[in-house]
This record gives structure tokens, C-alpha cells and sequence, in this order.
């Protein structure tokens, strides 16, 4: 009866002593979709904004990536990240300590009758020493190797906490460009409507004095006008916050910005490739960072 006990409870043991399973990932997706994929789209989405071709955006995107305070303390994270990983792994290697000294001693010669005697030309005697230890801690709990997967997965999840912050400023910055070329030609257009009321106005003045038009017609004249005049001085505030919220992106005062050398009209529209509604997801990097954590605490 004891042997059996014995080999249960070391089969249960054992069992402890097995890592971790990983987490599950689900049912796997299809290798098509029905719309086509285009590799090439899917290859340049790193760098999505030159798909505008405006020099002008490349210039602001390098720009916030240089001198974004989000973004350097995303890269501090994940430093720390990846030390507090090395550190991890190093639980698993060899301890090696190492230990030198040395001592030097002088006997000191007396003639025994007083201490004032004494004398130092005694013999002199140094002395060296070296010791050096190595141990290795048998992980046999798995407590080691467990601890180093999780943060192997926090390390993965700063680096997409970083994607994150990069991907969001970047884009941020890309649309608030464009919304700012956008409302500029939105404003050439209202000025160009307010001139056109403005001489259609003129006309119809000169009908209704001549008597081939009436009041009625004159008042909707002004009424268009005055809704012209309204619509310009609101889409004039409209490109200041613009510039202003690009500014604050930039990390630079609004008045040294200088959005002169790009016009709306030649913005190139980037095509979008439909790709697999999965393969969407993981290129989501706050969903590969949630996943990466998950991973980590069942690790």
C-alpha cells in the first residue's frame, strides 16, 4: 500500500511541476475572405500617411515623432519593460560571486621594558586571497521559467503600448492636417460664394429699380448674403483651431507653424485594401497589447 501511495504522490508532484498552458486563441480564421487582399497595400501600412503624397505631412509626422513627450515616455516603459525582463531571465543562469582581499602585517619589535621602546623594523608579512563561488538554482516548480514568460509578455505588451501612443499621434496629427487644408479651401470657396451673392445682390437691385423685380426676391438676395457673410468668419475660426490643435500635437507655439506649402486639391486620396476582418484586428496594436497581458498572466 505504501509504494502506492508513494508513486501517487509523486506522480502529483510531477504534475505540479509542469508549466503553465498557453492561452487559447479560438477557432483559426480563413486563409481568404471574399474580397481580394492586396499584399502590397497590406506591406506599406507602416508608413500610411505618404500613401497622401504630401511632403508637407511627412515633415509634420517626423516632426511629432521626434519631439512627442507621449512617445518618449512609451519608449522609457518599455525599457524599463525589457529590463525588468532581462532581469527574469537571469533567475534561470548560473550564480557566479567572487570574493578577493589581501592584508598586510608588520610585527613590531620591544625590548621588554617599556612601550616606548618598541620599534617597526620587524618582519613584514602580505597576504592574498581569492574564493570563487557558483551555484545554480534547479527551477523545479517552474516559478523561474514562469516568471520570466510573464514578463517576456509585458515586454511584447509595452512595445504595443508604444505602437499605440505612435499610432495615435500620428494620426491625429494626419487628420487635423487635413481638416486644416479642408476648412483653408473651404474658405476660398465661402469667399468666392460671398462675392457671387454679393454681385447677384447688386443685380437684383438694379431689376427691382428698374421694376423688373420685386422685394420679395431682393430680401431672399439678402438673405443669402447675410448667410455667406455668417458662414466665412465661422469657418475662419475653424481653421485656427485646427492650427492651433496641430500646434499642440507639434509640441511648437501655433505661430511657428506655416501650412502655406500644400494645397488641399493635391492631396492624393490612398486606396484602402479590405484584407481579413481578423487580420484587421492583430494589427491592432491596443488589442495585441491586451492579448500580450492576457498571455502573461497565465503564464
Amino acid at each position: 500500500m505504501k509504494p502506492l501511495l508513494s508513486a501517487l504522490t509523486l506522480a502529483l508532484l510531477l504534475s505540479a511541476c509542469s508549466t503553465a498552458p498557453g492561452p487559447e486563441l479560438g477557432i483559426e480564421p480563413p486563409a481568404d475572405w471574399q474580397s481580394p487582399n492586396d499584399q502590397a497595400q497590406r506591406a506599406s501600412n507602416q508608413q500610411w500617411w505618404r500613401s497622401f503624397a504630401s511632403p508637407e505631412l511627412d515633415q509634420l509626422i517626423a516632426q511629432a515623432d521626434s519631439g512627442s513627450y507621449d512617445i518618449a515616455a512609451a519608449i522609457a516603459r518599455v525599457r524599463q519593460a525589457r529590463a525588468a525582463r532581462t532581469a527574469a531571465a537571469g533567475s534561470q543562469l548560473p550564480e557566479v560571486t567572487g570574493a578577493l582581499s589581501a592584508s598586510r602585517e608588520k610585527q613590531m619589535r620591544h625590548n621588554g621594558y617599556s612601550s616606548s621602546s618598541s620599534s617597526t623594523s620587524g618582519r613584514e608579512t602580505v597576504a592574498y586571497s581569492a574564493s570563487f563561488n557558483a551555484s545554480y538554482e534547479i527551477d523545479f516548480w517552474g516559478g523561474n521559467a514562469a516568471a520570466r514568460d510573464s514578463a517576456a509578455q509585458a515586454l511584447r505588451a509595452s512595445e504595443f503600448d508604444q505602437a499605440t501612443v505612435t499610432l495615435t499621434l500620428f494620426s491625429n496629427v494626419a487628420s487635423t492636417y487635413l481638416q486644416a487644408l479642408a476648412l483653408d479651401e473651404q474658405q476660398r470657396i465661402a469667399a468666392l460664394n460671398l462675392a457671387n451673392a454679393q454681385q447677384v445682390l447688386e443685380v437684383v437691385r438694379a431689376k427691382r429699380a428698374a421694376g423688373s423685380a420685386t422685394a420679395l426676391e431682393v430680401a431672399q438676395q439678402e438673405v443669402l448674403v447675410a448667410a455667406q457673410q455668417r458662414r466665412l468668419p465661422l469657418l475662419q475660426q475653424q481653421a485656427k483651431e485646427a492650427r492651433i490643435t496641430l500646434a499642440a500635437l507639434l509640441g511648437k507655439p501655433v505661430q511657428a507653424l506655416d501650412l502655406r506649402a500644400s494645397d488641399f486639391n493635391t492631396i492624393t486620396a490612398p486606396g484602402i485594401a479590405a484584407g481579413l476582418p481578423s487580420d484587421l484586428l492583430s494589427r491592432r496594436p491596443d488589442i495585441a497589447a491586451a492579448e500580450a497581458r492576457l498571455a502573461g498572466a497565465q503564464a
